[in-house]
């Protein structure tokens, strides 16, 4: 009977504790870490055992009621007691950890709105997320940040971990300086007998630096020789399964297409942009009207304009919806290849519009809507302006807009196209 009573009692408390272990295993990095495991694996593994005894007479002459009954219920009493400790040291550790992330915060408060970079830098590594953004966010409002970075470069303190993180600009200073450092790093990590230390005592360092070469590196600086030194230095210590991810990347960058990818590709910032940039880098910022005009001014003046249109054209459709908006800006050529790469483009564009049933027409707003504001449009009467025999895309068009309803706008532009056809 009393079995019976500890049961009813002790089978919700193990549900409870099994969700209390479930909930501290939500942080398994954290302590108790992975004890409360123990707790949710062995209490269901007990009552099952129990009930089987329980169903099984021929069991109990093996098993008495004191050792079946009383040793099962005083096991799982234990476990579910367990969870008390193991959850003060949870809640220890959380006080803790909340007591640190103040005393952050509380420190970080202290540090003048106009200090320098070197004032703010050692406060990163040292918080969470949301607080390491804070302090990049500090960081990235200094007045003098790329003066004061290249001082750190110089003096040899600056978190290369963080070079890719402060949206300075790749200088040529900038670029020799960064690499003196890491050659300065570089030497006393050298061994001098092989495979004598593991690679574990500089993996963070190296991933620093993995990280500090790849901005380097995609912002042409000639970095590779920096790249080599450091992975052969890597080699030299134990355990390589360790290390592989790390020295892939660092084989990776010494392959001559990286050099400064970035840069003329993905540029971080419109202050970036060079005559050598691909046109695509400087469309990736005509959407910021406080550079558009500058942007487009300098996209003009790219002899590769054109060239890089048609790349644009064939591989990439974000960015040629940016191209088609601004194409009648870009003072592009319209070569055969130009006209053939675009008209493609815009026959497909008109080919997926949607068309409106007879009886149930939408408006030319609708239309332009779909078509992104009208731009397609736009875009084939320059090519057709510009001596590109747009005859399909032409018809195809004006097809398109009669499908919808007239309009004064409509009307001028369906007659624009229709005056640009080439006669046979």
């Amino acid at each position: 009977g009393w079995a019976a009573i500890a049961a009813l009692v002790l089978i919700p408390a193990s549900g409870a504790a099994a969700f209390g272990a479930l909930d501290l295993l939500s942080a398994p990095r954290v302590a108790p870490y992975h004890w409360p495991m123990i707790v949710g694996a062995l209490a269901p593994l007990l009552i099952i055992a129990f009930c089987f005894w329980a169903l099984l007479p021929g069991t109990h002459s093996r098993v008495p009621a004191s050792i079946g009954a009383g040793g099962t219920w005083g096991l799982v009493l234990l476990l579910c007691l367990s969870l008390i400790p193991m959850t003060q040291i949870r809640l220890k550790v959380r006080a803790h950890e909340e007591a640190v992330r103040a005393k952050f915060d509380a420190d970080l408060k202290q540090v003048p709105a106009d200090a320098p970079l070197w004032a703010l830098t050692p406060f990163l590594g040292k918080g969470n997320y949301v607080q390491e953004e804070e302090v990049i966010t500090r960081i990235l409002k200094l007045p003098r940040l790329q003066t004061e970075a290249e001082t750190m470069l110089v003096r040899g303190d600056f978190p290369l971990r963080y070079l890719n993180r402060f949206e300075l600009m790749p200088t040529a200073a900038l670029c020799t300086t960064t690499r003196a450092l890491l050659r300065q790093h570089v030497a006393p990590l050298t061994l001098a007998t092989p495979n004598s230390k593991p690679f574990s005592e500089i993996a963070s360092e190296v991933r620093d630096v993995v990280s500090a070469l790849s901005w380097l590196i995609d912002y042409d600086c000639p970095a590779m020789p920096e790249a080599e030194a450091w992975e052969t230095m890597a080699k030299t210590y134990s355990n390589p399964n360790y290390s592989f991810y790390s020295l892939y990347e660092l084989r990776d960058l010494r392959d001559p297409k990286r050099l400064g990818y970035a840069l003329y590709q993905d540029p971080a910032r419109p202050e970036m942009l060079t005559p050598r940039a691909h046109l695509k880098a400087w469309l990736k910022f005509v959407d910021d009207k406080n550079v558009r005009d500058q942007v487009i001014a300098g996209a003009r003046k790219l002899d590769h304009r054109t060239s890089d249109a048609i790349e644009i054209l064939a591989s990439d459709e974000v960015v040629t919806r940016f191209l088609t908006e601004n194409m009648t800006r870009l003072d592009l050529e319209p070569t055969p290849a130009l006209c053939n790469a675009a008209l493609s483009y815009l026959h497909k564009q008109f080919a997926g519009i949607y068309r409106p049933n007879p009886e149930d027409r939408m408006s030319y707003l609708d239309l332009l809507g779909r078509l992104g504001r009208g731009d397609q449009l736009r875009a084939l009467i320059w090519l057709a302006s510009n001596g590109c025999d747009a005859n399909a895309e032409i018809d195809q068009a004006i097809a398109l807009i009669k499908l919808y309803q007239p309009s004064p706008e409509s009307g001028l532009v369906q007659g624009r196209l229709e005056g640009l056809r080439r006669k046979p």
